[in-house]
């Protein structure tokens, strides 16, 4: 008997799709088979397995051996006490289930529906609703609208000088875009399409951002606890880059360079009892809520809730790689990259441990570039820190 992780970046889609029969894209294949050995690193049991039909090779294994990681991979699951997979859905649901998994280990399909309800971008709503009631001395930004057909998008769209269109269910800066007034051919073809596939579509302030970073949460299905800060970076699409590498404490100085310490713990104690009434009685796990200190005239303001992620999360690995594997006083960097040919991810894999040769000491790393996934012939994703 023992915990078993799944690594399944596909699941954000496969809510969106709601049944079990989804089929991800080639990308989302790609993606999930690539990095699916990325859970060896937050497994946390020492007796934990990875289904991954990859490999551990000799590299990999050599690094987990000298941070002292036990966990193992195996292809063929049988007999877990627990199944922890990236994100749950009708979709993981069946896919543990055709893997031959018992079913009171799995979710039943009430608790899948409560969790891809709470994992539509409405929860946001809902949440920062929550906040406005419980932060009243604090200022927050307006609550996002909830469009349920063209004319109501078109009317909010043409009503703000700058405002974001975001699909309820999506993932990796798909089914989100700025549109700045107007409302044209192209947005309303995209925003039909989502409303037709998924019941609405969201429109709310398009924020001057200054820094994008997430409060991490573990539901433990009771009560909600704070896990840590995550900062990140993303591209101009929203789509995920990469995570600072620090402990907590530095995290919280950079975040209050630019806002108050009261601000910062008020909305973390108010996102703890809000979730653990919304989320805690239908989720056990990891969850993240994205966030961003933005720009408005003369002052630096919070948005506490832009987005909820449902679910484990590359910040949330960056959290747990951070305080289990750096050394105290130093920073990196994590990093989850693409290369369209394998050459080319071979070549800046040669150069990363060139430029940055790796120092481990006592299971801790000084300094040094770590890929945390195996780069094979045909790797296009992988994951790697630099300290």
């Amino acid at each position: 008997m023992y915990p078993l992780y799944l690594f399944a970046p596909e699941n954000d889609m496969a809510l969106a799709f709601g049944g079990p029969h989804y089929t991800p894209t080639p990308a989302a294949q790609t993606i999930a088979r690539d990095l699916s050995l990325l859970p060896l690193w937050y497994a946390l049991e020492p007796n934990a397995y990875v289904w991954s039909s990859q490999l551990v090779d000799d590299t990999l294994q050599q690094h987990l051996d000298a941070m002292g990681i036990t966990s193992k991979a195996t292809s063929r699951p049988t007999a877990p006490s627990i199944c922890k997979p990236w994100g749950w859905s009708a979709y993981i649901t069946d896919k543990f289930t055709r893997a031959g998994i018992a079913a009171h280990l799995l979710p039943d399909s009430e608790r899948i529906e409560h969790i891809r309800n709470l994992s539509g971008r409405a929860t946001t709503r809902t949440i920062l609703q929550a906040l406005h009631n419980s932060l009243p001395q604090h200022t927050l930004p307006p609550l996002p609208n909830i469009l349920h057909n063209i004319r109501e998008v078109e009317e909010y769209v043409t009503s703000q000088p700058a405002s974001m269109l975001k699909s309820p269910w999506s993932s990796s800066g798909r089914g989100v875009w700025a549109v700045r007034g107007t409302f044209d051919n192209a947005t309303a073809r995209s925003a039909q399409g989502i409303i037709r596939k998924q019941g609405y579509i969201m429109g709310e302030k398009l924020c001057d951002k200054i820094i994008d970073f997430a409060m991490e949460f573990y539901s433990d299905g009771q009560s909600v606890h704070f896990a840590g800060y995550s900062l990140f970076n993303t591209d101009e699409r929203g789509a995920y880059l990469g995570n600072l590498l620090a402990h907590n404490n530095y995290i919280e100085q950079q975040l209050l360079y630019h806002i108050d310490i009261e601000l910062l713990q008020n909305t973390r104690a108010a996102l703890i009892d809000i979730t653990t009434q919304i989320i805690a009685p239908h989720y056990i796990g990891y969850f993240g809520i994205d966030m961003l200190i933005y720009q408005d005239r003369d002052k630096k303001l919070l948005h506490p809730c832009i987005e909820l992620n449902l679910r484990m999360n590359m910040g949330m690995v960056a959290r747990i790689i951070a305080d289990r594997f750096i050394a105290d006083n130093t920073r990196g960097y994590y990093y989850v990259y693409y290369a369209n040919t394998t050459t080319q991810l071979q070549q800046r894999h040669e150069q990363l441990k060139q430029e940055h040769p790796l120092l481990i000491e006592n299971q801790k790393i000084i300094k040094g570039y770590l890929p945390l996934t195996p780069i094979q012939h045909d790797t296009h994703y992988c994951a790697y820190i630099v300290i």
